[in-house]
């Protein structure tokens, strides 16, 4: 009964943070910022490349710092150890903590603890020669605003006529993956004269060749034509690995002014400086870019020591780093514009801004060193680690939970089923391994988890298509991948809808019995691909899945006590892990992917939202720390004053001697954010006020853990920095729009969780995206649909009226009126138009009932 005394059933939660759980503006809303004048610019660190194009770092006072470029070799964005917690014991044998167990969370890495091995940097040079550096040391007052992608930094001074205002980013479109994986951060420079006098000073950029080769040309080339001016650099990169020998990294880097500037230097560095006059009260813009090009990274094909030279896919798009700048010179209205256009849509919403910071930016993992687009000759095969060079081959039990990937470049998610996992991947079992290929070891490369998590993607890649191409085409495959599942509850023995037997998973060992998550999971992909079967007029499989799902809905109930889920263990495998009676986080993670695939409820209600309420219930703790000094094995994701919900407890006893001679028990003990999300994310979607304030305070929780007073909000750790899986984050975030999208179907619907009376948020969609606003009185319901960016192509749109009976609907799409009816269904209303209709930017569908 340990676990009880640790955790309490009454939470103490502030009354006012939990009204501001819901209400933007309330003064306890606290999106991502950081000031001086607090002393929290330090920890920030906003990456601002390109997706699959390496890391850097926007600094919170402005300077950029990390520079992980062509895969390093180290783990984490800096390579780091941290002393174990006096009265903690080792790790896996080890007496420090190393990056993949908290270090980077326990001791967040600074730009001054790991400044970069090159110099590089931006200031504004005034008439005496004077310069002022754009970094916190320099300038009086410095804040940091994050919406990412975008980055904003402001500089002022009262001893300086001339305030700045920092805008930096890499170009980012969500559904437009060629302008969003351009290897460039943008470094925009408001400046503004605040004097009663004109001003002529130099805004300077200067850059340093970062060779490692001592015989290296450092100078760099200077250039400049058509409104662009150009000082790049050959940098010689050698690195030496213990196993591998030496591989050669070299490529280029540039430093670019869309204008025309003057070569300088800034103590033998060499750079651009641009002309700066304004008169009083001017304002004006200056626009450098830092562009890079190295071909070469290292990832592992198979699970071996050693890893293996490819090549980006954007090298073979750019020659090199000045190719890269004139591409971005040339496009820049078009690639500026549209990434400002997507962060305003993003945050144009009445849901909090912690809320839509926290939700989404866990997809900046796109952005590190993480992910990779390999040239393949064929657009580019993705591949990423878990953690950064942590847990290799887009592994399927972790990348599974993340949903955010999916809604914002759903070519990724589509090009993993079609490339890796129903490419090169399957075996003739239907078996997708979870890093690619079959492997030694525990598990043999062979999870449940995983597979069910492939089946289930796949049909989410289906409804975020524009057609049934993908699932016509990879049908065989999906089926086939199905097929392993059902086979493995047939050759069990019972054929009851449920897993059991040796089920290896996502931690890291194999459990053995009925395992109520796996078995979930299971339930879900038999949901799914008894749709999908549907979709393909394949119907002697769907009615077997459908016989099976039923099946299993109705067994699955042997695993609840009465309060929860249970594992029910094989008593042939004593010597097994698992949770066994435990309140485990993922215990009900198949009605998580159902609400994420419209797949409706898939067992007992009740039920499931008992298991919800009991997770809050025994695992929420309000200080983590507190609970670690009872529970003391485990990694550091969360610590003194963090709140979080933990993996399992035990709040009933049956927490076995053996499951802690496993090193895999320590999970127990540990937050992870995106186990926390999953359970977060299907309390909001229950719809219920205490589960949406649970699944709400959990996301909160993680939030505030991440506060960049405390460490840096745009890294969430788990086993390595920018963790794959807490990308399920994004699943918080539709769960609170009650989002449905079937883009082959021409479907979409909202069913908003947070203030339906009036509510506005973004969506994405096949081929656009945009805003999605309603309003509802007992007179009328006004849905607006405006699309800001593609297209959108529709023949039903679903809304909630929460009971009110609207007799008449009139719909409308830029002031041109649309035929169409109203059609009741379990969850509300359908709009169905007799026609499909393309809904193009800058449109709006609007529809109104009453």
């Amino acid at each position: 009964m340990l676990y009880r005394e640790t955790i309490p059933v009454d939470k103490q939660l502030d009354p006012a943070w939990v009204a501001s759980l819901t209400e933007r503006g309330h003064a306890l809303d606290i999106g991502i910022s950081g000031s001086k004048k607090d002393d929290t610019l330090k920890y920030i660190g906003m990456p601002v490349g390109g997706i699959a194009c390496g890391t850097v770092y926007l600094n919170g006072d402005g300077r950029l710092y990390v520079w992980d470029l062509w895969s390093d070799g180290h783990i984490g964005v800096v390579q780091q150890t941290v002393p174990i917690p006096d009265g903690f014991p080792a790790w896996r044998k080890r007496k420090d903590v190393p990056v993949h167990g908290g270090a980077n969370y326990l001791k967040p890495p600074t730009i001054d603890a790991f400044p970069p091995a090159f110099s590089q940097g931006f200031g504004l040079r005034i008439s005496d020669g004077s310069l002022k550096i754009f970094e916190a040391a320099d300038w009086e007052a410095v804040e940091f605003a994050g919406s990412w992608p975008i980055g904003t930094v402001s500089y002022k001074d009262s001893r300086s006529a001339v305030q700045a205002t920092l805008t930096a980013y890499s170009p980012f479109v969500p559904l437009n993956l060629q302008d969003s994986s351009i290897p460039v951060t943008v470094m925009s420079y408001t400046l503004t004269n605040t004097s009663d006098e004109p001003v002529t000073a130099e805004l300077i950029g200067w850059l340093e060749n970062m060779s490692n080769q001592p015989d290296a040309e450092k100078a760099g080339s200077f250039s400049s034509k058509s409104g662009l001016t150009v000082l790049s650099h050959d940098c010689a990169m050698m690195a030496q690995m213990k196993r591998e020998g030496t591989f050669d990294h070299s490529g280029t880097m540039a430093l670019s002014y869309l204008g025309t500037g003057q070569e300088t230097a800034l103590e033998q560095v060499p750079g651009i400086a641009a002309d700066v006059v304004l008169k009083p009260g001017e304002s004006r813009e200056y626009t450098f870019l830092i562009s890079w090009n190295f071909p070469v990274v290292r990832i592992k094909d198979s699970y071996k020591p050693k890893t293996i030279p490819h090549k980006n896919e954007y090298s073979a798009r750019f020659k090199d780093a000045t190719a890269v700048a004139e591409h971005v010179a040339e496009y820049f209205d078009r690639l500026s514009s549209q990434t400002k256009l997507w962060v305003n849509t993003w945050n144009d919403s009445t849901l909090p801004q912690w809320l839509l910071d926290r939700t989404i930016v866990t997809a900046d993992t796109l952005q590190t060193a993480n992910c990779n687009l390999l040239a393949d000759g064929a657009g580019g095969q993705f591949w990423a680690w878990e953690g950064i060079r942590v847990c290799h081959g887009t592994c399927t039990h972790v990348w599974h939970y993340a949903q955010a990937m999916a809604r914002l470049f759903p070519e990724l998610e589509r090009n993993l089923r079609e490339k890796t996992d129903y490419g090169f991947a399957q075996q003739p079992n239907g078996v997708v391994p979870y890093r690619g290929t079959l492997e030694a070891g525990e598990g043999g490369g062979i999870a449940i988890d995983g597979q069910a998590g492939t089946v289930l993607r796949s049909y989410r890649e289906h409804l975020t298509s524009v057609d049934d191409t993908f699932l016509k085409t990879y049908w065989p495959n999906i089926k086939l991948a199905l097929e392993y599942l059902i086979d493995f509850d047939r050759n069990d023995g019972d054929f009851d809808g449920l897993l059991h037997g040796k089920q290896h998973n996502t931690l890291d060992a194999s459990w053995y019995g009925k395992v109520h998550a796996l078995s979930s999971l299971y339930i879900a992909s038999l949901r799914a691909g008894e749709e999908m079967a549907s979709v393909v007029g394949d119907t002697e499989f769907e009615a077997q899945c459908l016989a099976l799902y039923r099946k299993g809905s109705q067994n699955i109930e042997q695993l609840y006590n009465g309060e929860y889920f249970i594992q029910e263990e094989d008593p042939n495998h004593p010597e097994a892990i698992g949770v066994g009676t435990g309140v485990y986080i993922d215990q009900v993670i198949g009605q998580f992917w159902a609400n994420q695939l419209g797949l409706g409820r898939l067992y007992n209600e009740e039920h499931i939202q008992s298991a919800l309420n009991t997770l809050w219930k025994y695992n929420f703790v309000p200080d983590v720390g507190s609970f670690r000094e009872t529970f003391r094995k485990g990694r550091f994701y969360a610590w003194d004053d963090d709140a979080g919900l933990i993996m399992c407890s035990w709040p009933n006893g049956g927490v076995k001697d053996d499951f802690m001679n496993h090193w895999q028990y320590d999970y127990f003990n540990e937050c992870m954010t995106g186990f926390e999300y999953q359970a977060a994310a299907h309390m909001v979607a229950e719809g219920t006020p205490e589960l949406v304030t649970q699944g709400l305070a959990v996301t909160r929780a993680i939030h505030d853990r991440y506060a960049p007073a405390k460490r840096n909000p745009y890294n969430e750790i788990e086993c390595s920095d920018h963790y794959a899986r807490a990308m399920a984050s994004y699943a918080v975030f539709l769960a609170a729009c009650g989002f449905e999208y079937d883009g082959p179907a021409g479907l979409i619907g909202f069913d908003p969780i947070i203030h339906p009376e009036n509510f506005r948020a973004p969506f994405t969609a096949a081929e656009g995206w945009g805003t999605f606003s309603q309003t509802l009185s007992e007179k009328e319901m006004r849905a607006e649909l405006a699309v800001k960016w593609g297209s959108v192509k529709l023949q039903t749109i679903r809304l909630n009226p929460l009971g009110l009976n609207f007799k008449t609907v009139n719909v409308t799409v830029g002031g041109k009126k649309l035929n169409a009816k109203l059609v009741s269904h379990e969850n509300g209303i359908s709009v169905e138009f007799a026609q499909p209709v393309s809904i193009t930017s800058d449109q709006t569908l609007t529809v109104a009932l009453r």
